[in-house]
């Protein structure tokens, strides 16, 4: 039998060996008291603790006591959250794929990005990516740009500040009041295309869906290549995908 410890790195062990300490003591621990019970120098405590207190992952208390952060409650929330997401969203996800014949998928906005919380692949789709919680840009997918449409120009502009919009076709967006300006025609339209932006050879539909309280929190989408969603498919798919996210506004406005 191999053993498994030839294949764990020490930095996180000892991270996460912190965690389990500090979670088990609510009043907090000293750099002393964590070196002598996680048994590795004060010097190696040290740039383990400070790296996570930049991280907002453990915080400084008081008498020079360290205790978990807010960060790691509100990483911890965020996936319950999407996994209640992911639960109720599935369903729906297997009637869009099994009317349309094309993948499916749900992503929710984290940052600057959109992480994916539920996928229903096509048979027919060979394709690689949109695993579940893949990271994926948002200026270049229809899920991202579907996230992306619910926000004002101002919002764009802090989210966009300092950032850069990476090039990965001929057809990606690379500009912010390009970006702006696409915005008002996904606004108008009820939602967003991926045309080739992100990959060659592939298409992606997307809209946001919005709960009775007027916050956005997630979006739909379905994605195939060229011949699968040719342009005159286009306001059809999307079409479809606003009913379907009407659907479930209505019906999860209180869980989601």
């Amino acid at each position: 039998m191999s053993d498994d410890s030839n294949f764990r790195l020490p930095a996180v062990d000892r991270a996460m060996s912190l965690f389990e300490l500090l979670a088990s003591s609510p009043r907090g621990l000293t750099l002393s008291e964590l070196s002598r019970k996680l048994a590795i120098p004060k010097s190696t405590t040290h740039y383990l603790v400070h790296t996570l207190v930049t991280r907002g992952y453990v915080e400084r208390g008081a008498n020079r006591q360290f205790l978990l952060g807010l960060r790691l409650a509100a990483v911890a929330e965020a996936s319950l959250a999407d996994f209640n997401l992911r639960s109720l969203i599935v369903p729906y996800l297997r009637e869009i794929t099994g009317r349309t014949n094309l993948t499916s998928t749900a992503a929710v906005l984290r940052g600057a990005e959109a992480v994916v919380i539920g996928k229903i692949r096509s048979l027919q789709d060979n394709r690689g990516g949109g695993w579940l919680g893949a990271h994926i840009d948002l200026h270049c997918t229809a899920q991202g740009k579907a996230l992306l449409s619910t926000m004002t120009d101002e919002k764009l502009d802090k989210l966009y500040e300092g950032r850069e919009l990476g090039r990965c076709t001929s057809n990606t967006i690379s500009s912010l009041a390009a970006l702006k300006a696409h915005m008002a025609q996904v606004r108008e339209d009820g939602f967003s295309v991926n045309d080739q932006e992100h990959v060659l050879e592939l298409r992606a539909v997307a809209v946001p869906i919005v709960n009775l309280g007027g916050g956005y929190v997630i979006a739909i989408s379905v994605r195939g290549n060229l011949q699968d969603i040719p342009t005159s498919r286009i306001r059809q798919l999307g079409k479809e995908l606003m009913f379907v996210a009407g659907d479930i506004s209505q019906q999860f406005a209180g869980e989601i």
